[in-house]
């Protein structure tokens, strides 16, 4: 692959690089995104950050829908691909990705990981560049919902590394609301904004011998290098992740006797791992629901509320009932992540609407 560069896109320059991207995007049909937010706030009592994605489907997505709608976006990455393996170049000597920067998260105020922070902040980041030079969020939406990249027919195919939170912050700046109140809502959604082709590493890897861990880890596995940024910068991860896909296709994937020069992947196989977020897997139960005649909504459609899926005998659960069960907040302004009581605090109670 030939030198890879970043695009930096701040408010400045916006408009211009995304049309880029939609010139791009009519050769270049794989997506690739990750996403910079400011960490895990809400969590069950007892539970490790790192055993998080081990809780029971349902709870999980509780957990990172009230993250997600308590926290605001910080950085986008954008990774495009065309049938040949390659990125954008534009008639230049390099391929490029993107990196959005967000104006959303302001750090001097905003619930936060502190942990976090510290680790995006070593890696680069400035938080207050972001705030003053960033993108508003409602303007990225405006151009992403034009680019033709979206909608539940789309011909593109996305990939995510453990993309729940990626998806789910996509979204929640999309659809300029909270996210469904429950994990099969949810699933609609996502299929109704990034179609059926939707890919997650994290889950997929889950089936082939000897790949484990996070997304550098599975990448030296893979004999895949870096190309260009650091590590917790969301246009050097969203690299990474459509580097490290692809050569997990060739890897586990590729069809056999193929006479030809192009690489063929087994479709059969990819079908049944497509449209599943590691740690929101519904045991096709989802697919089942989608066959047996539950409407595909309009996200983005004003008189969207939530989905009433009471009456095809799905039990909703409600976040206020999780509280109960012990779910605790972490303090962004302590270095020690003391336990907030919810039930006792009034002054969060919004973190769970």
């Amino acid at each position: 692959m030939d030198s890879v560069a970043i695009r930096k896109v701040w408010k400045e320059n916006l408009v211009e690089e995304f049309e880029l991207v939609k010139v791009a995007l009519s050769s270049h049909r794989m997506v690739s995104i990750d996403t910079e937010f400011p960490g895990v706030v809400y969590r069950p009592a007892n539970v490790d950050g790192h055993d998080l994605g081990k809780l029971p489907q349902n709870w999980n997505y509780q957990v990172i829908r009230d993250n997600v709608n308590s926290t605001n976006i910080i950085q986008l990455g954008l990774a495009l691909c065309d049938d040949k393996g390659c990125l954008p170049d534009f008639g230049t000597k390099s391929q490029y990705v993107w990196e959005f920067n967000f104006k959303d998260f302001d750090v001097h105020n905003d619930l936060q990981n502190p942990e976090s922070i510290e680790l995006l902040e070593r890696q680069g980041i400035d938080f207050d560049k972001n705030l003053k030079e960033g993108i508003d969020s409602a303007d990225f939406a405006a151009l992403m919902l034009e680019s033709g990249l979206l909608g539940n027919h789309s011909a593109f195919t996305w990939v995510t590394f453990h993309g729940a939170y990626d998806i789910a912050h996509l979204m929640k700046i999309l659809i300029r609301r909270p996210l469904p109140y429950d994990l099969t809502g949810f699933m609609i959604m996502v299929q109704s904004i990034f179609g059926k082709r939707l890919f997650d590493l994290k889950h997929m890897m889950k089936f082939c011998d000897g790949l484990y861990g996070g997304l550098e880890k599975v990448a030296n596995a893979l004999g895949v290098q870096r190309l260009a940024g650091k590590s917790h910068q969301a246009g050097s991860d969203t690299l990474l992740t459509l580097q490290t896909f692809k050569k997990f296709l060739d890897v586990y994937f590729k069809e056999q006797n193929n006479g030809g020069l192009g690489v063929r992947h087994n479709g059969h196989l990819l079908t049944r791992m497509q449209c599943v977020l590691h740690g929101l897997e519904l045991n096709n139960g989802f697919h089942q629901s989608n066959n047996a005649g539950l409407k595909i909504i309009n996200p983005f459609s004003h008189g969207f509320h939530r989905l009433n899926l009471n009456s095809a005998g799905l039990k909703m659960i409600n976040p206020r009932q999780l509280n109960s069960a012990g779910l605790k907040m972490i303090n962004p302004f302590s270095h020690g992540f003391h336990v907030i009581n919810l039930n006792l605090c009034r002054q969060t109670s919004a973190i769970c609407n």
